[in-house]
C-alpha cells in the first residue's frame, strides 16, 4: 500500500518530524529545515508523504486574491525531500498545480524523477568535496588561483573567526542592496533573525581576513553549517581587499580548516559568469538544481502575467 500524499499549511506541521526527515535524507539542504522556512517565508505549505516519509515545502503569496509560488530571498533550492515511486509524481505534481496555479518553485539537485513532468531550467551550483585532505584539495586549483595566492599571501592577512555575522551583513546590504532590487530590508532583517539562532547553535560560522598593521577589513563570509554542508551565505570584499586578491585567500583559509571533514563547501551558484569563473578556480563539481515556472492562470489573467 502507497503512503497516503497530503497538502497542509505550515502550522499544521510537526517541527520534529520535518526537521528528522531533512536530516536523514541526503537531498535535505539547510534551506528545507522547519525554522529556516518558517523564519524566511512569509507563507508557505508543504506537501508530505506518509508519516514524513518524504516532503515538499512550497512558499507562496498572494495577489488579488490569487496565491501563487515565489523565490525567496536566501533560499536556493528546496523541492522534494526524501523519495516517492515514480507512479505517485502525478499526484504531487497535482497537488502543487491546484494549490496555486501560477509562480516558481526550485527543485533541488536530486528531484530528477520531478523534472520528468514538468519542463525546467538548470541552475548552476557549485560544490567543492573537502572529504580529502587540504594538499590534495589545493593540488586540482587552477593556475590563476595559485597566483592570486602567492599574490595575497605576500600582504599576511590575519585569517580568524568572529561571532560578529552583522559586520558581513551590513556589507553586503549596502553593497549590492541596489542591485538586488528584489531583497528588502524585511528580507535582510528576517536573515539577520535566522544567523542569530543558527549561531546559538553553532551553525553561523563568520570567518574574515584583515591587513595586519592596519586591521582593516579585507574580506569577511558568512558560512551556515549543518551535518552535510558548509554553505557559502554571503561573502564581501572591501576596495582594499580587492586590490590584494584576499576573497581567493579567505576562500582558500576555510577549506583548508575544514578539510579531511564530511562536508561539502556549498559555493550557491553562480549563474554570474564572474563568480562562476571565480568558484571554479577551486576545482568544484558542478550540482545543478532545476527552476519551475508554469502559468495555469485562467484568460486574460494568464495573458497580462507571464
Amino acid at each position: 500500500m502507497q503512503p497516503s500524499i497530503r497538502l497542509c499549511n505550515s502550522n499544521e506541521i510537526d517541527p520534529e518530524k520535518w526537521d528528522i526527515c531533512v536530516a536523514k535524507n541526503a537531498n535535505g539542504l539547510i534551506y528545507a529545515q522547519y525554522h529556516y522556512l518558517n523564519t524566511l517565508c512569509h507563507n508557505w505549505a508543504a506537501i508530505i508523504i506518509g508519516s514524513y516519509e518524504a516532503i515538499m515545502p512550497l512558499p507562496w503569496n498572494s495577489k488579488w486574491g490569487i496565491k501563487y509560488y515565489q523565490a525567496i530571498p536566501f533560499i536556493q533550492q528546496l523541492g522534494l525531500i526524501g523519495k516517492i515511486d515514480n507512479d505517485q509524481v502525478s499526484k504531487l505534481m497535482e497537488l502543487i498545480y491546484d494549490f496555486a496555479k501560477y509562480g516558481d518553485l526550485f527543485f533541488n539537485f536530486s528531484n530528477h524523477e520531478l523534472t520528468l513532468s514538468v519542463p525546467t531550467k538548470a541552475k548552476t551550483n557549485l560544490v567543492l568535496d573537502l572529504h580529502q585532505d587540504y594538499t590534495t584539495i589545493a593540488n586540482n586549483y587552477k593556475k590563476d588561483l595559485c597566483n592570486n595566492l602567492d599574490k595575497a599571501n605576500k600582504y599576511h592577512p590575519v585569517y580568524s573567526a568572529t561571532n560578529h555575522y552583522s559586520i558581513a551583513l551590513n556589507i553586503y546590504q549596502k553593497q549590492y542592496g541596489n542591485r538586488f532590487h528584489w531583497v528588502s530590508k524585511r528580507d535582510y532583517g528576517q536573515l539577520a533573525r535566522l544567523l542569530s539562532f543558527y549561531q546559538s547553535k553553532s551553525q553561523c560560522l563568520v570567518r574574515e581576513l584583515k591587513d595586519p598593521t592596519t586591521e582593516d577589513l579585507l574580506s569577511s563570509t558568512i558560512l551556515l553549517k549543518d551535518e552535510k554542508r558548509l554553505y557559502l551565505l554571503i561573502n564581501v570584499i572591501t576596495p582594499k581587499g580587492r586590490q590584494i586578491s584576499s576573497n581567493h585567500f579567505l576562500i582558500d583559509r576555510i577549506i583548508q580548516e575544514f578539510a579531511g571533514t564530511n562536508l561539502q563547501l556549498d559555493f550557491e551558484g553562480s549563474e554570474i559568469p564572474g563568480v562562476q569563473d571565480f568558484f571554479k578556480n577551486f576545482h568544484p563539481f558542478n550540482q545543478p538544481y532545476f527552476h519551475v515556472h508554469y502559468n495555469h492562470l485562467r484568460w486574460p489573467l494568464r495573458v497580462i502575467k507571464k
